[in-house]
């Protein structure tokens, strides 16, 4: 049988409930911790181009990702299971001298397929609650917790973007 320890993506028809609840955690950490978002506020959001509105509407959704990491991480480690290792993929690096506005939509469409990722999870989540042995409520319900506050951050996202547009200098014909 293979390590789950380090491999948070086997499939959970074959595995315990407790098996089911680590993996759902180390997907959900990976989720948040390898985002662009994420890859932002590791690399200083404060040192990009861009509206000062912005970057703090980005610093609080951070910060709320970071909460749902640091949560998953605690119930994983309560449980005595290992912390997922995550990383970035080497595209963000090129993001440095671009102004924030402009990866906006970059940011909104990635967040919608981490929205959609969250539901997955919700479901896989809700297939092992209530079973013996299993902490799998908390999870389930820091999933819940994690899919609506993630729609409360698109909708600021989307709401930025529309300010950004609507204060954009008009360009030369």
């Amino acid at each position: 049988m293979p390590n789950l320890r380090r491999d948070c993506f086997r499939d959970f028809s074959t595995m315990t409930s407790k098996q089911n609840e680590e993996v759902v955690l180390c997907r959900l950490v990976r989720l948040f911790r390898q985002s662009p978002l994420m890859y932002l506020s590791d690399s200083n959001v404060w040192t990009y181009r861009g509206d000062e509105s912005l970057k703090l509407t980005l610093v609080d959704v951070v910060s709320d990702h970071q909460n749902f990491v640091d949560r998953a991480e605690t119930i994983l480690v309560a449980e005595q299971f290992e912390l997922p290792q995550s990383f970035f993929p080497l595209a963000f690096t090129g993001w440095h001298d671009v102004d924030l506005g402009f990866l906006l939509p970059v940011l909104i469409t990635d967040l919608q397929k981490r929205e959609n990722a969250l539901q997955n999870l919700r479901d896989q989540a809700d297939g092992i609650v209530g079973q013996r042995g299993s902490g799998a409520d908390k999870t389930a319900e820091l999933v819940r917790e994690a899919i609506s506050s993630v729609e409360g951050h698109l909708e600021m996202l989307r709401q930025q973007e529309r300010r950004l547009k609507n204060n954009a200098p008009a360009t030369a014909s």
